[in-house]
């Protein structure tokens, strides 16, 4: 055998040996271990909430406004079974959306989709202080800002949107008021 290849097989078994894991260890050294691999995680309930810095469920809708220059935005996540979990300039919460207002949100997005195709047929003018952006998310599609619709699914995914910030007593925090929000993980 040529001394690269030798070279290369043993650069191999090395990576293969500091890759592995190591087996699992038995508080009795006789007993072989029940499992060798690693067991599967339990899989999260299809209406559970994302936790503050995990994955978002392809069932959980998120609504964000990223604030503007002088104010904080907010994050939603509401789980498929209407509880809501949001972060505000004014710090966290949880609530459960009325079953009404939840039933409209679902079926405004089901006649919206696919969001990331809602036609663009007008834009509005900001500040650059004080305007805002707001986008709704459904798994990978999402909405372009909501802030100024351009038809009528995106007025009915705004009004929306206007009812749940409300129920949720969100708002945009002034930056000298509240806290930045922690990143977003998702």
């Amino acid at each position: 055998m040529r001394p690269w290849a030798v070279a290369s097989l043993i650069v191999a078994l090395a990576t293969t040996v500091a890759c592995s894991k190591p087996a699992p260890q038995s508080a009795d050294p006789q007993a072989a271990p029940a499992q060798a691999a690693d067991p599967q995680p339990a899989a999260p309930q299809s209406g559970a909430l994302p936790p503050s810095h995990g994955m978002v469920m392809t069932t959980t809708i998120v609504i964000t406004n990223n604030g503007a220059t002088n104010l904080i935005g907010y994050r939603i996540s509401i789980g498929a079974n209407g509880e809501a979990s949001y972060v505000s300039g004014d710090g966290p919460g949880n609530a459960t959306l009325p079953a009404a207002l939840f039933a409209k949100l679902k079926g405004d997005i089901d006649a919206a989709k696919p969001l990331s195709g809602l036609p663009r047929a007008v834009s509005c003018m900001k500040s650059a202080s004080f305007g805002t952006s707001t986008y709704l998310a459904l798994g990978g599609d999402r909405t372009d800002d909501l802030t100024c619709p351009g038809n009528d699914a995106e007025k009915a995914l705004k009004d929306d949107i206007d009812a749940v910030v409300a129920i949720l007593k969100l708002r945009n925090t002034p930056r000298s008021e509240g806290k930045d929000l922690p990143p977003q993980n998702y």
